[in-house]
């Protein structure tokens, strides 16, 4: 269930770890953000509507990709601290399975932070053609191959745990190490089902499935949360259980650094210099203590664009992860063309060398092909080019030398729409 942002009162307030919406004298609005002591809480942030949405962090084990009948994958609960061992690539060993053993199994697995699959977990990292199991073509089935063991380090239980089946949803079996033997075996069937979100996710201890964890997929941007990075320090490197923010797999984040974060003034970042990796902002905000005060991010969602910095960490004492943030997309000059296409022109004004960049979105192919004319005030055309119906992003870059300084109109047209705005060359 979504919580939003209240004015219902300071307990009402403290309960869910922030404040209402302040804005500053630069148009920037403050998000009190936080996880909760020890980050017991797993939090998501939706831009559009300054929603949070804060769940317990310790209700759920495995999460399982649900997205369509054809694409799996799985996420660890690392809030958990969980070392994921494959014990054995031969299911025939699921009775032999020895925790005597398991140093001889090798380094855990854990899902990469440096990816832009959020679906790309622990599991996925196995020795099968798919990570935890093989393609059946016979049946379309995937086909469990591999006996995992969890590791709890924190509390130190310990499962063995196989994905035996996916198609359309998972079949697993499990069972829970008492001290001296392997529990009874679990069997447990995870329907995909029809929520309107990336993950389900189970809770091994209950055996059955945890609803209401996760907003809709349009509902969230970042996802303040546990996850284990690969944390480099001088001489070395070592996994590390790191608190700090993975992306919504819509969403694009672009880290500018230096950069002065309460700037009245900014240029953002080149459309390549976005990026779809999960953990695009990460930790990386952040060094031992406090935060890093010449770091800017710039998020883009569809033809939305946002400019976001954090102002506090609280560290494991609060969970509190301040920021600010800013819709800049008509400061970028992103206008959109019906439902099709959005495009931006910048620098604007333009700069002394005279070029301009002209981005272009377009959101699915269309038959006719689009054009960028830029007019006089007296309505002489001193400009034109054609863009291709080629969908998604792309930019062209003009060189605007023989214009004369004053104001221009940038007319674009696409799929029979048109929208203009001004641009200033100085």
């Amino acid at each position: 269930m979504k919580t939003k942002l209240l004015y219902a009162g300071a307990l009402v307030l403290s309960m869910f770890g922030f404040s209402p919406a302040q804005t500053d004298a630069n148009g920037y609005t403050t998000v009190e953000l936080s996880m909760g002591a020890q980050y017991a809480n797993r939090v998501f942030y939706d831009f559009s509507e300054n929603h949070i949405t804060s769940q317990p962090a310790d209700s759920w084990d495995i999460a399982f990709y649900r997205v369509n009948a054809y694409t799996f994958g799985s996420r660890i609960n690392d809030y958990k601290y969980i070392n994921v061992y494959e014990a054995s690539d031969d299911p025939e060993e699921w009775d032999n399975i020895d925790l005597a053993d398991i140093d001889s199994w090798g380094d855990p697995l854990y899902a990469p932070d440096k990816t832009e699959n959020i679906a790309e977990g622990a599991f996925e990292q196995g020795s099968a053609t798919y990570g935890w199991g093989e393609y059946n073509g016979a049946t379309h089935h995937i086909e469990g191959k591999v006996v995992f063991v969890l590791e709890y380090s924190k509390t130190n239980e310990y499962y063995k745990f196989m994905i035996t089946d996916y198609y359309g949803g998972y079949t697993v079996k499990y069972a829970k190490w008492n001290g001296s033997s392997w529990g009874d075996t679990v069997t447990a069937t995870i329907a995909n089902g029809t929520d309107d979100a990336y993950f389900n996710y189970f809770s091994l201890a209950t055996g059955a499935k945890v609803p209401d964890l996760e907003p809709a997929k349009a509902q969230w941007d970042l996802m303040f949360t546990k996850f284990w990075t690969d944390y480099q320090y001088p001489g070395g490197s070592m996994m590390y259980n790191m608190s700090g923010v993975l992306q919504n797999p819509d969403v694009e984040v672009a880290k500018s650094q230096p950069e002065n974060q309460d700037a009245a003034s900014f240029t953002a970042p080149a459309e390549d210099a976005y990026s779809s990796e999960i953990s695009a902002i990460g930790y990386s905000w952040k060094p031992t203590s406090g935060i890093y005060t010449d770091v800017v991010y710039y998020v883009k969602r569809g033809d939305q664009y946002y400019r976001m910095y954090f102002t506090s960490n609280g560290g494991a004492s609060t969970g509190n992860m301040f920021f600010k943030y800013k819709n800049i997309t008509r400061e970028l000059g992103v206008e959109n063309i019906g439902n099709k296409a959005s495009f931006g022109i910048y620098p604007n004004p333009v700069n002394a060398d005279r070029k301009v960049t002209i981005l272009f979105d377009v959101k699915g192919k269309d038959s006719n092909r689009g054009t960028a004319e830029i007019y006089d005030m007296s309505g002489k055309k001193v400009y034109e080019t054609a863009l291709s119906g080629q969908s998604g992003f792309y930019k062209q870059e003009v060189n605007l030398q023989k214009l004369v300084p004053g104001i221009y109109i940038v007319k674009i047209t696409y799929g029979g729409i048109s929208e203009t705005k001004k641009l200033m060359v100085k």
